[in-house]
């Protein structure tokens, strides 16, 4: 089944017709066994009719409004609100269900089918955000909103959040203002269990004094993950315990068996205990938020329930199977959710793996044999997702889950539920658990957030390649196969371990990057950034781009986790090239756009040394090397015509600005030229005419790239400059409709005149040039190159 979803989603229709003529010719071949042949056939037939089902699924989820947001046409749209309604300072996000549509506002148009929009709603009071403070899923909305289509990943391996829409059944987004809106609140399904959830996460917010210890119990307890501290989730990810805020098997095992135990201590007999406890569970669910981890939980512990009643035993893989074909029909679209793939995934892991922790090393208390295989099975088995999603995989998280997680999960979650429904008596009640769980917080949190500053290696990792995943997937699935046929020995487990050992070295990628400079301009927006990876021996910075953000002019307006460039964009990009170590960081010049995503970085990367410019450092570069030089990393600068090398056959030359030079802002950019493998690339800050003279004054040889100085501003790329370097290709980096008009019509006029193919950021997302001793490739991350 799971096979069929993925062909049909990548591959044309024609893989029907090939995999029907597999099947046939296979059913046509005598050589082949009996069973073996109708077991192809079988597993065939259900990949074909699981890809018609998930062809049907796509056409009945076209979008209607798609050709009106290509156009970002305005239109009135009502429906119900499908999801939680999360407000972020000044802005509200939801999805809508919607039903009806009009462009004018008058004749309304019914939808035969349903489409569900992202909605955006900007608020510019306090009282308006008090109000959509009390929006609740299920009610019914109206307003006028400007349509749109998500945006596509602008950058190597970034977050694609056109695609994260298209796999929530979202092809369109809107935005609008809260005047135009109307709502109506109706009974539905959901709004009670909102209620519950609301006045639940309000209560946490009573017993915890501590807002952080609340946030963190409100995702911990009842799924909801708005309020916990940003710093502490990115934490959490680092070390590869984010699982412990997802509600899982876990919560509903303990739920569900301090829910048993409270009935059965009340006399009730225990056939109708079992029975309520099912009940109970598809509340708790709905509670929740119905996530997709919470679901598959939910239905794999009511037919383990539902099996006691009937006094059955079933397979722990019949039930995991059951689950996943039941709501892959409902939703084929889970598939491609990363909650769904690390449930799943990770479930499976647990019943093929751990059982096997009862036959070995079985002079070890069983509790202890259990604890270790769950942990190594769970991270065995979530890595390759963690990989390709975050890049992210420390190799201190198998400690850190194997101490950690019991006591967050055994101690501090058990205690928090018991404080929610002792404060529901009377707040006193709750005293203690509430002083317990905060406590045991902050005593694990402190030493956790310490191991994040180390800055170990091996944290950060390459996207993975697709003939890596399938064949650790095969070594996995295969494991259990071999393990049961008998090949459980010691020479055998040392074999498993070493091939296992050879996986991980693999996911390095340490063979790739020979002989190969890799060249990546950013798309960040309006600013610069510039990744060099020279063969896999050195790794420049050259800018990090830098969000412009004024502060909120009133305290409701504040975002708890605003957009920066450095944290948003470089830094992930970073992380999916498996970089930890950047040997030169270049600050060009002290300017916003090109130094102030640096800040996000230097908490998070280990440096070699930093170029600057030599001009005295102000404001926002004055505190940034600060921030440098406290981690001890060294602040110079260069000389014109000052060399050294990388790698046989890279060179680097700092062309300007000289240390006493009299240059400043722009003009005073740091203009280096590369030389690899005979192709030379010219990097200019955002040096204008005075600096372009310069640069011309003290020789240059032609050259085949050239990064446009200051966006492709009217003040730079003169004739004179282009007539002297004759640059083959040129690279913008620019904003998408800038308000500065960058790039200038001249400019691109005298760069088209020279006869330079031009690449920009903001037509073609981020530009790579890669450079081996065969010549130059470019890749674009857009497609209209």
């Amino acid at each position: 089944m799971v096979v069929g979803l993925i062909l049909s989603s990548y591959l044309h229709q024609a893989w029907l017709l090939a995999a029907g003529g597999i099947g046939l010719a296979v059913a046509l071949i005598t050589a082949i066994p009996v069973h073996l042949r109708r077991w192809i056939l079988a597993y065939t037939f259900l990949s074909i009719l699981t890809g018609l089902y998930f062809y049907g699924y796509e056409i009945l989820h076209q979008s209607v409004l798609k050709p009106y947001a290509v156009q970002e046409s305005s239109v009135w749209v009502r429906g119900t609100i499908d999801s939680a309604v999360v407000r972020d300072g000044d802005v509200a996000r939801f999805h809508l269900d919607m039903q009806e549509w009009t462009l004018s506002g008058n004749k309304w148009n019914k939808l035969s089918q349903r489409e569900r929009i992202a909605v955006r709603i900007l608020l510019d009071h306090k009282d308006e955000a008090d109000r959509v403070d009390t929006w609740k899923r299920g009610s019914q909305w109206s307003g006028r909103i400007r349509l749109s289509v998500p945006a596509a990943a602008r950058n190597p391996h970034a977050f694609d959040y056109s695609r994260y829409l298209h796999w929530q059944g979202i092809h369109v987004i809107g935005e609008g203002s809260y005047g135009t809106v109307r709502i109506e609140e109706q009974s539905s399904l959901w709004a009670p269990f909102q209620s519950w959830q609301t006045d639940a996460a309000g209560r946490i917010d009573l017993l915890f004094d501590d807002p952080e210890a609340a946030g963190y119990m409100k995702s911990l307890l009842l799924g909801v993950g708005e309020d916990v501290d940003p710093e502490l989730q990115e934490m959490y990810a680092d070390l590869g315990l984010s699982h412990v805020l997802a509600i899982s098997g876990l919560h509903v095992t303990l739920v569900s068996s301090m829910f048993m135990w409270i009935l059965e201590r009340a006399g009730v007999a225990r056939r109708w205990a079992l029975l309520a406890t099912i009940g109970m569970l598809i509340g708790y669910v709905l509670l929740v938020g119905a996530s997709a981890s919470a679901v598959r939980s939910g239905l794999m512990g009511g037919v383990g329930l539902a099996c006691q009643v009937l006094g059955k035993r079933v397979d722990g893989k019949d039930v995991w199977a059951g689950a996943l074909i039941v709501m892959l029909l409902v939703n084929p679209y889970l598939l491609w959710q990363i909650g769904f793939q690390l449930s799943f995934a990770v479930t499976l892991g647990l019943i093929l793996f751990v059982p096997f922790s009862q036959h070995i090393f079985i002079r070890i208390p069983l509790w202890i044999r259990t604890l270790v295989a769950v942990t190594l099975a769970a991270q065995a088995v979530s890595f390759p997702f963690l990989l390709y999603h975050f890049h992210q995989f420390s190799m201190l998280s198998w400690l850190v889950n194997l101490v950690i997680t019991p006591i967050l999960s055994l101690v501090v979650l058990p205690l928090g539920y018991i404080a929610l429904v002792a404060g529901m008596l009377h707040p006193f009640l709750a005293g203690w658990p509430v002083l317990v769980s905060t406590y045991l917080l902050k005593t694990l949190h402190e030493p956790l957030f310490a191991m994040i500053r180390w800055n170990l290696p091996f944290s950060h990792w390459p996207h993975p390649d697709w003939w890596w995943i399938l064949l650790y997937a095969g070594f996995l699935f295969m494991l259990p196969i071999l393990w049961k046929m008998g090949y459980h020995r010691q020479r055998d487990a040392i074999v498993y371990l070493a091939l296992f050992i050879g996986f991980i070295v693999l996911a390095r990628q340490p063979f790739s990057g020979y002989q190969e400079v890799r060249i990546t301009f950013l798309d960040i927006g309006q600013g610069d950034s510039i990744v060099v990876e020279v063969t896999d021996k050195k790794v420049y910075l050259i800018d990090a781009g830098g969000t412009f953000r004024f502060p909120a002019r009133e305290a409701w307006r504040e975002r708890r986790d605003p957009f920066e460039v450095g944290k948003d964009i470089v830094l992930p990009f970073l992380r999916a090239r498996g970089i930890e170590r950047i040997d030169r960081v270049v600050m060009t010049h002290g300017d916003l756009d090109h130094i102030g995503g640096m800040a996000a970085l230097v908490p998070r990367f280990s440096f070699g040394e930093v170029l600057v410019n030599g001009a005295p450092p102000e404001g926002i570069e004055r505190d940034i090397i600060r921030q440098f030089q406290q981690k001890g990393v060294p602040i110079l600068t260069g000389s014109p015509g000052q060399t050294w090398s990388d790698a046989p056959g890279v060179n680097w030359k700092w062309v300007e600005p000289g240390q006493t030079s009299s240059a400043s802002g722009n003009e005073a950019s740091i203009v280096l030229q590369l030389t690899a493998y005979g192709k030379t690339v010219l990097f200019t800050g955002d040096i204008e005419s005075d600096g372009e003279s310069r640069v011309v004054q003290g020789g240059l040889p032609e050259v085949d790239v050239l990064k446009v100085a200051h966006h492709g501003s009217n003040t730079s790329s003169s004739d004179a400059f282009l007539a002297a370097i004759r640059p083959k290709t040129a690279v913008i980096s620019v904003g998408t409709n800038n308000r500065y008009g960058h790039p200038s019509a001249e400019a691109m006029q005298r760069l088209k005149k020279s006869g330079s193919k031009v690449y920009r950021t903001d037509r073609h997302g981020a530009v790579t040039l890669i450079i081996t001793p065969e010549g130059m490739v470019w890749q674009t991350q857009g497609s209209n190159t």
